[in-house]
């Protein structure tokens, strides 16, 4: 029994620990923008952000970040809040960002995925005639994966 809880206690702390850097890292990451002389953040994490051209329109100043969001997903109010979004008024698209600290890509996708079409979901319903696109940012290697 002694061993059982000492790897409950431990599994715990590691859970903490990542949760606690996890809030650390989106803190940082909300403050990023990059856009010629309005470029501001942590300049470890812009150079690794403009190492990956595909994600510089996340960060301009047009982008906005910690946008809240609520509606009905199945007659249940749902309240979320996007890491990052882009309002295209002229191409009536908006693409949406979150951001996932996790190193092994696979173990809570389909939570992820089904975190993305709520979100998608949402912001339709907010915007009809917009077509809404969703990803995740993974922030261990900067890659971004579309959600369709």
């Amino acid at each position: 029994m002694t061993n059982n809880l000492y790897e409950l206690l431990k599994k715990l702390k590691n859970t903490k620990h990542a949760t606690d850097a996890g809030r650390r890292i989106h803190s940082g990451m909300r403050h990023i923008i990059i856009d010629n002389d309005k470029t501001c953040g942590n300049p470890e994490i812009i150079a690794q952000i403009k190492s990956h051209p595909n994600l510089l329109e996340f960060f301009s100043a047009n982008s906005m970040t910690e946008v809240p969001i609520a509606g009905f997903i199945n007659d249940t109010i749902v309240s979320r809040r996007i890491d990052r979004m882009i309002i295209n008024n002229d191409n009536k698209t908006i693409k949406i960002l979150d951001y996932k600290t996790d190193t092994d890509k696979n173990i809570f996708l389909s939570k992820y995925i089904a975190q993305i079409q709520e979100y998608k979901i949402l912001v339709q319903d907010i915007f009809p005639g917009y077509t809404v696109y969703g990803y995740i940012l993974w922030l261990h290697d900067f890659s971004l994966t579309e959600i369709k």
